[in-house]
């Protein structure tokens, strides 16, 4: 691990530790004590793999939720000791959509390290409270579409700068450690200097603010966002860095995963997440992703047992990837003149070759019809499917999901993977993190959309190894 990672990570729990201390409703900056967690129990024995989450939540009628109770406006415990938030509301919508009742589900406090174990164990179905999609995170759990965006941002008084440079040699509070490494690489980027100076809370430091004894305060985005639409007298100047949200999953069961995307995705289509989320943030959601023509599930509809696939280990011993085409989808596939593919995803997946065994054609086309892919997925044939598929409603259903490679109006366009195959997919997913990092991805983008090249792309904030021994040594 890098210097660097190993300081973030002390960061990230200094961070934690100390907004365990203070928690504010949307619009409030009033401090509140936390519950003590209960007394740790051993965990209790998993369920059999092939068991299902579907199957687990309905054998209890019941849908356990981990969540951070430090993380508002998402989730805290106000001053009656009481579990409210933004994610806390959403958990009870799902709830009611899955199981009849809000009161169906029962949260277990957890951290960000404790659920994804506890997530990757099955002793909770859903983990949620600020849970930021990292690298890392990716290779312990699988993660739900964006409910929103956090980072590191800035607040000032409404209209007193008009971007960062103007805060050369001004003052700019902090409360959280992590919230330096951000100002130290806004400085830099803008050949200014600041003087930061350290409070204890954020309550402290917006009333410093407000009374004109310092120029801005640091602080996580989603915390400074809440406050400044609750007082016209404050704004958030500029997002250093942005960290996506999402609800964390168990691993290897697509089918549950669908079921949280699909009735997300209703949930934005119908208002109930856009009115939840004004309500603790004081604006409208950042954006929609909501998957497009939406299919019907529910929690019946999901199966009792999984089937779990391995293909890293099929790929591995192979020393090759069977890709499965659509040979007209142009640009992103299709068979040219030669029956030979070529297009932007075909030379996407030659250079996950290329980094996986140092030869961009270890790589087996097989040209398949549209309609033909998720099958091709689903019976073994071949571990990619490409050809321009978009994210849907009816593809979520037959087969898992890269990141995006590319946005088409409200289609965002990846490659088909197996189900149940959460491993293939992070190598898969954090090989590509890679190349959008050293420029690859933006590079065979201009090569195949020249006149309007997207420039759109899901970045994981974290570290990890690179993919090449990522590829090597991950295990299911």
């Amino acid at each position: 691990m890098s210097t660097l990672s190993l300081r973030l990570r002390r960061a990230a729990l200094g961070a934690l530790l100390m907004l365990a201390g203070c928690a504010f409703s949307p619009g409030e900056l009033e401090p509140v004590q936390l519950i003590a967690p209960p007394t740790l129990q051993p965990s209790p024995t998993p369920p059999p793999l092939e068991l299902s989450t579907a199957a687990l939540v309905r054998q209890r009628a019941q849908v356990i939720v981990g969540i951070r109770y430090d993380a508002p406006p998402l989730a805290r415990v106000n001053a009656e000791g009481e579990l409210e938030g933004f994610e806390v509301d959403l958990a009870r919508a799902l709830a009611r959509r899955w199981l009849g009742s809000e009161r169906n589900v029962r949260f277990v406090p957890v951290t960000s390290r404790s659920a994804l174990q506890k997530l990757q164990r099955r002793e909770i179905d859903l983990a949620m409270g600020g849970m930021v999609h990292t690298r890392e995170g990716e290779l312990s759990a699988d993660y739900s579409l964006p409910l929103t965006l956090d980072g590191e941002a800035l607040l000032i008084r409404a209209g007193t700068f008009a971007d960062f440079a103007g805060l050369a040699r001004r003052t700019v509070d902090y409360i959280d450690v992590a919230s330096t490494f951000a100002l130290r690489d806004a400085q830099i980027a803008n050949g200014i200097t600041i003087t930061l100076r350290r409070q204890n809370s954020y309550r402290a430091a917006v009333n410093e603010l407000l009374a004109g004894n310092t120029d801005g305060v640091a602080g996580r985005w989603r915390r400074l966002r809440a406050t400044a639409a609750g007082d016209p007298a404050l704004q958030v100047l500029t997002v250093f860095t942005q960290e996506p949200i999402a609800i964390a999953l168990p691993p290897n069961d697509s089918a549950w995963a669908n079921l949280v995307n699909i009735t997300l995705s209703a949930l934005m289509e119908d208002g109930t997440f856009a009115q939840l989320y004004t309500r603790w943030f004081g604006e409208p959601p950042l954006g929609n992703v909501a998957l497009p023509r939406l299919t019907p599930l529910q929690l019946v509809d999901l199966p009792e047992r999984r089937t779990l696939r391995d293909p890293l280990r099929t790929v591995r011993a192979r020393g090759s990837i069977v890709v499965a085409f659509a040979p007209n989808a142009a640009p992103f596939a299709a068979a040219n003149a030669q029956g030979a593919p070529e297009g932007f995803e075909v030379d996407v997946v030659r250079e996950l070759a290329r980094r996986w065994f140092n030869n961009p054609f270890a790589v087996q086309f097989i040209a398949r019809e549209p309609a033909q892919l998720s099958a091709v997925l689903a019976n073994g044939e071949a571990e990619i499917a490409l050809g321009g598929l978009a994210r849907d409603g009816y593809n979520e259903l037959v087969m898992d999901f890269s990141m995006p490679l590319y946005q088409s109006g409200q289609d965002l366009i990846a490659l088909g993977l197996p189900e149940n195959a959460s491993t293939w997919r992070d190598v898969v997913n954090l090989t590509l993190q890679e190349m959008l990092d050293d420029g690859t991805l933006l590079r065979l983008l201009r090569r195949w959309f020249p006149a309007a090249p997207p420039t759109w792309f899901e970045r994981l904030p974290g570290q990890v190894e690179e993919s090449r021994l990522l590829f090597n040594t991950l295990a299911p």
